[in-house]
């Protein structure tokens, strides 16, 4: 979640927020546009050249110039901004766009913790609770876990997985904790979305250079996902040698089935 008031950037449910509290408003963009705007506030302050946004948003796509400025112009509408006094997104002539205003990192919408117990809403579910918590305690001591939290839609699956989050925050302010929704948007999703969700906030979020750095290593298929974290040398240099390795197992798979 960025933000830039009176706005903010939702990149779960692929929107916008105007305002606050109960006067907040919701605003959709097209896909596209939305992409234009997300790249611009997620590099804010700098120039962002024609050529880094297109092969962001349509790499190995040609593009007209005119689609952009469409996009950037809807956006501008969208904003209230001003193309000859913007307080959003300034036109660099004949180069690309920057986005002007001041963004923060803001908080994904959900209950904040409560300052104590959480059992008077979460009754009866004291068992599941302390079943996590030991299944934290064994992660914390180098094995691995994975738990499913299951049941009936509505029996307050997502409160109990909220309550333990909440807790192991305040229990262990250091541990990275990464959250992927399957939740209905707008436009087309990508396949494991949630994953790819949960993968980004890790990579914005404190320390998040490491985990760059371990997804070019060992993942990088997955790293390219995320064209907003690369510079476009580094892009193109990972888009080839995703390619290559393609490629090699395309020719080891012919010569076994020729042999």
């Amino acid at each position: 979640m960025r933000e830039f008031p009176p706005f903010r950037l939702d990149t779960v449910n692929q929107c916008l927020w105007r305002g606050d509290g109960a006067a907040e408003e919701r605003i959709l963009l097209a896909p596209k546009a939305f992409g234009v705007l997300r790249y611009l506030v997620e590099h804010p302050g700098r120039l962002v050249t024609h050529d880094e946004l297109l092969e962001a948003l349509w790499p190995k796509t040609y593009v007209q110039p005119e689609v952009l400025k469409s996009h950037i112009s809807d956006i501008r509408s969208v904003l209230g901004d001003d193309a000859k006094k913007p307080l959003f997104i300034e036109t660099m002539s004949r180069r690309g766009y920057r986005f002007v205003a001041p963004v923060t990192e803001g908080v994904q919408t959900r209950r904040a913790p409560a300052s104590g117990p959480s059992k008077l809403s979460l009754v009866g579910r004291e068992r599941p609770l302390s079943e996590l918590h030991q299944s934290l305690g064994r992660m914390s001591k180098g094995e691995r876990q994975i738990v499913f939290v299951t049941g009936e839609p509505g029996i307050g699956k997502t409160a109990v997985a909220d309550a333990f989050i909440d807790r192991a925050a305040m229990e262990a302010p250091d541990i990275r904790i990464a959250r992927g929704q399957c939740i209905e948007g707008y436009g087309s999703k990508e396949a494991y979305y949630p994953m790819l969700e949960a993968l980004s906030a890790l990579c914005r979020g404190a320390g998040g250079d490491a985990i760059v750095q371990i997804l070019a290593a060992q993942a990088p298929t997955w790293l390219v996902q995320f064209p907003a974290l690369l510079m476009p040398d580094r892009g193109d240099m990972l888009r080839r040698e995703v390619l290559g390795a393609a490629g090699a197992r395309d020719h080891r798979c012919r010569a076994r089935g020729s042999s």
